[in-house]
């Protein structure tokens, strides 16, 4: 795929044009070929449906082009001025004129003037074949230019003369030299430090001119404009004349072509991963429901005298700490105390229980050993434990038997 479309319009009448397709860096990527907008449309349809860019180079005797003092911040502000500073200088009514410019050196502003009437025609011309250019620039110039040097564009009988930071000035080749003159001798002491001509094969011969000894004259021959054109046109400072009511709204379905298929694959995607949050939501609010009434079962059960549910949960919670706080079996209750003194009993496989009892919150244990001391060593033990003060309370031998009893109080 070409990346960029160049088209030289020569003539907007006649649609006489040389094209070629190049890359980004102006590098031809096909031959630069001749006829009319028809026959490049007719050989290029593909072609010109996926160039990035389009360029389309006119004629710059179609124009008026100067160079502005104007004291404005940005090309906004430039473009409200820009008419009225041109009022003066242009032999038709402004309205009937477009104005574009480009970034400002020292707030002197490279101006284009043009037809409203030349530039639709010329749009309107390309439109009919499916053509849509995204940038139109004076011939002139597109071309290479030194530092400080007047660029002359030579072309069949036509002349035209870039001086740089002045108006650009159209001649045929008759009156060119005593238009040069005119210009050395406007120019003073401000001369050019060269002459940069540029000519076609046809032209060459007929673009001899006498300058002062001073300026040096650099003569450059092309076989092909477009060709030409092609390397310069990444130049900022090149006004496009497709400004204002002239923008380009930019197409940008083909950026999206590469990621098409991705994005494809994305949205399916998200669409499967949204089905399956909605299922999980759908099937945990039904498990939820489940366990609502799960619990309100149980509630009623467990409190068959209530008949107002509000929140189950919480008021099992609440009936639960109110029994305890009722029966004493708050957080030293008979749980917990028989949970820390379990396990000392179990390690003591000298002594064996006989009674167990509980009252008030206090453990009495009725233990047989054959040792008086295995039952003090259960005492120590208990008392070990942070959770109760342990007592013994009596302790009597019988048929070589030793019977305790032991009171368990919670602190």
């Amino acid at each position: 795929m070409a990346e960029q479309l160049i088209i030289y319009l020569k003539d907007s009448h006649s649609l006489d044009a040389e094209w070629v397709f190049c890359h980004s860096n102006g590098e031809l990527k096909t031959p630069v070929d001749t006829g009319s907008i028809a026959e490049l449309a007719d050989k290029n349809k593909n072609a010109i449906a996926e160039a990035v860019e389009i360029f389309c180079i006119i004629n710059a005797e179609l124009m008026h082009f100067s160079y502005q003092s104007i004291p404005a911040n940005n090309m906004q502000r430039a473009l409200q001025a820009i008419p009225f500073v041109l009022e003066e200088q242009l032999a038709e009514d402004i309205e009937l004129m477009h104005f574009a410019t480009s970034k400002a050196e020292q707030n002197i502003y490279p101006v284009a003037a043009i037809r409203h009437e030349c530039l639709q025609q010329i749009l309107s011309s390309l439109e009919q074949y499916a053509i849509h250019p995204d940038y139109i620039y004076p011939d002139v110039l597109c071309l290479p230019r030194a530092e400080n040097s007047w660029v002359f564009f030579n072309s069949d009988d036509r002349t035209s003369i870039n001086q740089g930071s002045n108006t650009i000035i159209h001649s045929d080749q008759q009156m060119l030299p005593l238009i040069l003159q005119t210009l050395l001798q406007q120019a003073g002491d401000k001369l050019p430090d060269s002459f940069e001509v540029w000519s076609s094969e046809t032209a060459a011969s007929q673009a001899d001119f006498a300058v002062p000894e001073s300026l040096q004259v650099n003569r450059h021959e092309y076989t092909s404009a477009v060709s030409l054109f092609s390397t310069n046109l990444n130049n900022k400072k090149l006004v496009n004349l497709l400004q204002g009511r002239y923008q380009v709204v930019k197409d940008t379905r083909q950026w999206w072509k590469p990621w098409l298929l991705a994005a494809s694959l994305a949205a399916v995607l998200l669409c499967l991963e949204l089905v399956s949050g909605i299922i999980s939501l759908n099937k945990i609010s039904n498990e939820n429901t489940l366990l609502s009434a799960e619990i309100n079962r149980i509630y009623k059960q467990s409190f068959p005298a209530s008949k107002r549910i509000v929140n189950a949960r919480v008021q099992m919670e609440s009936k639960l700490k109110s029994l305890q706080k009722t029966s004493g079996t708050a957080s030293s209750g008979f749980i917990d105390i028989l949970a820390d003194i379990a396990p000392v009993i179990q390690q003591k496989s000298n002594i064996k229980i006989k009674d167990i009892s509980y009252r008030n919150r206090k453990f009495e244990i009725q233990v047989t050993t054959d040792q008086l001391s295995h039952a003090e060593s259960l005492l120590q033990d208990f008392n070990k434990l942070q959770s109760v003060k342990a007592e013994l309370i009596s302790s009597t031998s019988e048929s070589k038997r030793v019977n305790a009893r032991i009171k368990l109080e919670p602190l």
